[in-house]
């Protein structure tokens, strides 16, 4: 069951002298080296922009008890905004309350949280309970993150897996590691992801599969080519076997994304003529009426991290497939 758990984060006075409505904020840690246009943005999504700017060239923001006119002013921690004018803040984080939730959490540490996805949910959605609501819950239910305590942020996943896609899922419980993970996710060299797969033909001999991808929206569809294309991106895919089933014609494939694409994994083994086993969308043979694909995200290695993040330096997050 879902309730919704709207928290206003701010404060709104009355003021006299201006006759219009004061809104304060406190910054926290989660605000902190932020530009004030930015934290301006987020609070305030549907007040137009020339508004924004109209109170900066107006001086109607305060930062401890100074007008600021900097767009590129940096806030800190602790600081404390004030903005006058009739206009509401924006609910960043129109939080779910979910009374009954399952969790798998795979490890956890003061900076992040991964956790295995089950297939058939979506990480992200306005309409349906998602994994990023499960996530914020069980964080919210261990006091790990308030919603009535953030201005600007919210807890999101650093990378997302396809609705039919189960396995590891990384989660940042702060702002700093966020935005360090989502760069981190890019460079190869400091996270490696890891997936299992099976496919209905028998292979034995491992695959570098080098090439061009694009995401088709009207067939709702990558295409893979080997063959260079001006609007199609980059695309690096590692396969080696791990098992394969002679009787049943079926091979378990270990793969290394090297580039980032939309159904990457999907779409360069429907080129090959090897697509995933329940995957109809790619042209793969359908074996049983569950919600699922046979592709599993099951391994994370980490490496090359400073600070608040060294610990993850060597460490290798790995699960075994649940077909």
């Amino acid at each position: 069951m879902i309730s919704s758990f709207r928290i206003k984060p701010y404060n709104i006075y009355f003021n006299d002298r201006r006759e219009k409505l004061m809104n304060t904020f406190k910054a926290n840690q989660n605000d902190d080296n932020q530009s004030l246009f930015k934290f301006l943005k987020k609070n305030y999504k549907t007040t137009p922009l020339s508004v924004i700017y109209k109170w900066l060239r107006k001086g109607d923001i305060k930062i401890n008890g100074k007008r600021i006119k900097d767009k590129d002013y940096l806030i800190k921690a602790n600081d404390e905004i004030i903005v006058y004018d009739n206009n509401k803040p924006v609910l960043r984080d129109d939080f779910k309350k979910i009374t009954n939730y399952d969790i798998d959490v795979i490890y956890e540490d003061s900076n992040l949280l991964i956790v295995k996805k089950p297939y058939n949910l979506e990480v992200h959605s306005p309409v349906k309970t998602s994994m990023d609501d499960i996530v914020k819950n069980y964080l919210f239910d261990t006091k790990q993150y308030n919603p009535s305590e953030e201005n600007s942020y919210v807890i999101s996943h650093i990378h997302r897996l396809d609705k039919l896609t189960s396995g590891l899922i990384m989660y940042a419980k702060n702002k700093q590691t966020h935005d360090i993970m989502v760069e981190a996710i890019q460079d190869k060299e400091k996270i490696e992801k890891y997936y299992r797969c099976r496919i209905d033909v028998p292979v034995t001999e491992s695959l570098i599969a080098k090439g061009w991808i694009k995401y088709d929206p009207v067939i709702q569809k990558s295409v893979f080519s080997e063959e260079f294309k001006s609007d199609y991106k980059e695309a690096t895919t590692i396969f080696n076997v791990v098992s394969l089933d002679v009787t049943n014609e079926q091979t378990e494939l270990e793969v290394q994304i090297l580039t980032g694409r939309k159904h990457q994994i999907r779409a360069t083994l429907e080129y090959y003529g090897a697509s995933i086993i329940n995957d109809s969308r790619y042209s793969g043979t359908i074996i049983n009426n569950e919600k699922m694909i046979f592709l599993f995200a099951n391994k994370l290695v980490f490496n090359g991290f400073e600070g608040n993040l060294e610990n993850l330096n060597g460490k290798i997050i790995e699960i075994e497939p649940t077909w």
